[in-house]
């Protein structure tokens, strides 16, 4: 039987056995039929072409009638010895993934039934014979990204192309150093490409942070995904292509490439698809080179309503009518990356198409937000968070928005704002929503003038949401934790449940997937402005707003294990340094 006739035969059986288990119809089977003599393809690339069904289903069919094992990649642990007999070279050019080596048979995993040609050449290469099985073309993909690195056949090209060129040209040019070279060397197509592996990988991943470091014998790549660091696998030879890879970052961002010794900031806009993203750049000389520091800001996930931030209904509720207070200090409080300015953009949305003129001061500004005159902040030339605010307020606005709180003379003024019939947002880096009240204070503000202008502080943080493919029950909850869950829930402790994720291919095998944030929300009424005046402790304040009803952060994050939206361990690990603090609650 010829080729073609198998090929034909084989497309048959995998049609007809996908329409036996249900998983296409007859009428589909015919459209896949037609799709494949019009592109002349094979009925596994028409089914996904079409998305008749899943990846999986498809390739478990073509494995059966070939009479080969499907394989979950996944649930494979890749043998030491069976990667190191197959360099990425041989991998990437055949499109396998070496799996275990027994007595000279390597069994490894295929998207496509062999041939009995591209058999003999593998054996030819390898000098071991071969046990191959099928899985997914997407399975292939990431599990050879994991085992030599993302983008290991585009640095296997740039460096044979180097050295190449290293034969045929051996001339030195004096007055040009080595890396003017390669800065010329990053305009080429290679390292474009590159470098578009490594932000499409992160932007597929939802990572919101890339980081590339060089050091003395490599250059180590790590993505934040779900607030957390994770090194990502990268090709031998990287770390010599470095300086290129900078350069390009420089281009990209409209940086001086010639500048390496000095800070650089600056900006990359990415469309993929009909997505948006700005990339922050921030680039810093250390001794083993330029370290390189990639923030990624999603626009759809930026500018969400003020009902999908995860609050619960009650602070909803209450920042819904603290938005439309016509004068007031509102400030949101928490670390570097807890999603403070989603909130204030939530915020400010919401106010935004109303008869209010809004400005604000940011640096940096993040995000153009329509109808909505924002300022960015120039240190360099002297336009401060101060300046800009007192320019601001000769505009007559409604709303002001004010990045952050920094000094006392920022302070003063957005204090004086509020006083004088302004609704002003801003952020402030304290460890709980009592602790700004303190923190102005310390940077020099009379008490009177914070209980004045203050009328609410946020606290927020953001926490990993189990992943809802591999949920699972936790049934090994401590005492002392299932206690305090159920007063944080006012119900009986055993009635208390908790989740974790065990870890599947849709987290990456985290357990975790997205994140939510959690709040503490800190209202000032007439009591606790009286104590703010008499410049009361930060544990009066806290005792009167617990007997007011304010719900801690540890409190709410316990109201989101009870519903199953995440875990106790990410609760413990992001409220742990607060919980001594929030145990005193009934003192």
């Amino acid at each position: 039987m010829s080729n073609h006739q198998e090929s034909n035969t084989t497309s048959t059986d995998v049609l007809s056995s996908l329409v036996e288990q249900r998983e296409i119809t007859d009428e589909q089977a015919e459209l896949v039929r037609r799709r494949m003599r019009r592109s002349q393809t094979t009925p596994q690339q028409a089914l996904l072409d079409l998305g008749f069904s899943s990846e999986e289903a498809i390739f478990r069919c073509l494995a059966q009638c070939h009479g080969l094992s499907f394989t979950d990649l996944g649930s494979e642990k890749i043998q030491e010895e069976a990667r190191q007999a197959v360099s990425a070279k041989v991998a990437f050019n055949y499109r396998f993934v070496p799996l275990r080596l027994h007595n000279k048979v390597l069994t490894a995993a295929f998207a496509e039934p062999l041939t009995m040609r591209t058999r003999e050449q593998l054996r030819v290469l390898l000098g071991i014979r071969l046990q191959p099985l099928v899985t997914t073309p997407s399975a292939i993909r990431h599990a050879l990204k994991q085992i030599y690195g993302i983008g290991a056949d585009t640095v296997m090209q740039i460096r044979k192309d180097r050295n190449f060129q290293e034969r045929v040209d051996s001339v030195v040019f004096d007055g040009f150093q080595q890396q003017d070279l390669e800065a010329e060397d990053a305009e080429t197509a290679s390292i474009i490409h590159l470098v578009n592996q490594l932000l499409i990988e992160a932007l597929e991943l939802d990572a919101t942070d890339i980081h590339i470091e060089p050091f003395q014998g490599q250059t180590s790549v790590r993505y934040r995904i779900d607030g957390m660091l994770r090194d990502i696998p990268t090709p031998p030879g990287l770390r010599e292509l470095h300086n290129s890879i900078v350069s390009r970052m420089k281009i990209m961002a409209s940086l001086n490439i010639t500048e390496q010794r000095l800070p650089h900031d600056g900006r990359i806009r990415v469309h993929i698809g009909k997505e948006e993203f700005d990339l922050r750049v921030s680039i810093l000389p250390t001794r083993f080179g330029e370290t390189l520091c990639l923030r990624i800001l999603n626009r759809r996930a930026i500018f969400l309503e003020m009902a999908e931030l995860g609050m619960n209904q009650q602070n909803l509720d209450i920042l819904k009518q603290l938005v439309e207070l016509p004068h007031g200090i509102i400030l949101v409080t928490g670390p570097t990356g807890s999603g403070k300015t989603t909130t204030l953009y939530a915020a400010l949305a919401r106010v935004r198409f109303g008869e209010r003129k809004i400005i604000t001061v940011e640096d940096p500004v993040e995000y153009q937000l329509d109808g909505t005159s924002q300022i960015q902040i120039r240190s360099d030339i002297g336009l401060t968070f101060a300046r800009g605010l007192r320019s601001i307020l000769r505009h007559d606005p409604d709303v002001i928005l004010v990045g952050e709180i920094r000094d006392e003379e920022t302070a003063e003024i957005a204090i004086r704002s509020a006083l004088t019939g302004h609704l002003v947002f801003s952020t402030l880096h304290t460890n709980d929503s009592i602790g700004a009240v303190n923190r102005l204070i310390d940077m020099g503000v009379e008490p009177y003038l914070v209980a004045a202008s203050l009328v609410a502080s946020l606290a927020q943080r953001l926490v990993r949401r189990v992943c809802p493919h591999c949920k699972e029950p936790d049934q090994l909850i401590k005492p002392d934790i299932r206690r305090e869950i159920a007063d944080a829930n006012h119900i009986e402790e055993d009635q208390v449940q908790a989740f974790y994720g065990s870890g599947c291919t849709e987290c990456n095998h985290s357990g975790y997937r997205g994140r939510v944030a959690i709040f503490e929300m800190f209202l000032l009424n007439e009591e606790i402005k009286e104590l703010v005046s008499s410049r009361a402790t930060t544990i009066e304040l806290r005792r009167t707003a617990y007997q007011h009803g304010m719900v801690s952060l540890r409190e709410e994050g316990w109201q989101k294990v009870q519903q199953g939206t995440t875990s106790i361990e990410e609760v413990a690990r992001i409220t742990g340094a607060l919980q001594i603090r929030y145990l005193s609650k009934n003192e």
